[in-house]
């Protein structure tokens, strides 16, 4: 019989990527402080230096990929490092307003004034990085067209903007703020799960 290699290997990081995840602190439960929704807004707006790790999962075009990924954020300037399992397929997204740069774990870079765009060259999806610059936050895109849904407490539960349908399925408290840390989003070409295991701000 035909051992599969890739498979074993791919099983076994998986594993180590689940024990992990169970092994660690269970996040800071939410406030569940009852704030108005612009109170919640100058809060998760206030934020604009971040550092967050945790799981990203994109299912596209009747392909599936799952990565730890890591995202630094300073102003206007980022850092998004995706690392799949054993450390292949990794990707690193350097941006800047108006310049971006990618580079992959055989030595590629590209450039680009748009992180859309790149990831579609290398990856042939887009993940939507200039918007999840709030939508990670629980922020709206300032300036578009949305539908909004709140819980109880004003957080925000379910978002329709820009052709896509994002839902927050839970919050964390980190510093007396509510932000998510996990988020299901989806368009018509593809979906998104992102798992926020650790928050700093």
């Amino acid at each position: 019989m035909r051992i599969n290699v890739r498979f074993i290997i791919a099983l076994v990081a998986s594993l180590f990527i689940l024990v992990g995840c169970a092994s660690l602190s269970p996040p800071p439960q939410p406030q569940n402080q009852t704030q108005t929704t612009e109170k919640r807004v100058v809060n998760l707006s206030s934020i604009k230096n971040w550092e967050l790790k945790g799981l990203i999962a994109v299912r596209a075009n009747k392909s599936a990929w799952s990565a730890n990924w890591q995202w630094q954020q300073t102003q206007k300037n980022y850092t998004i490092s995706l690392i799949g399992p054993l450390g292949s397929n990794s990707l690193k997204l350097t941006g800047a307003p108006n310049q971006v740069l990618l580079e992959t774990s055989d030595g590629k870079k590209l450039t680009s004034t748009s992180p859309e765009s790149l990831l579609e060259q290398q990856l042939g999806w887009q993940l939507p990085v200039s918007n999840l610059y709030y939508w990670i936050r629980g922020l709206p895109v300032p300036n578009t067209p949305a539908q909004k849904h709140y819980d109880a407490f004003n957080h925000l539960t379910d978002l329709s903007q820009d052709g896509w349908t994002i839902q927050y399925l839970r919050y964390t408290s980190i510093n007396h703020i509510d932000v998510p840390n996990k988020i299901y989003l989806a368009n018509t070409k593809m979906n998104v799960k992102i798992v926020i295991n650790q928050w700093q701000f």
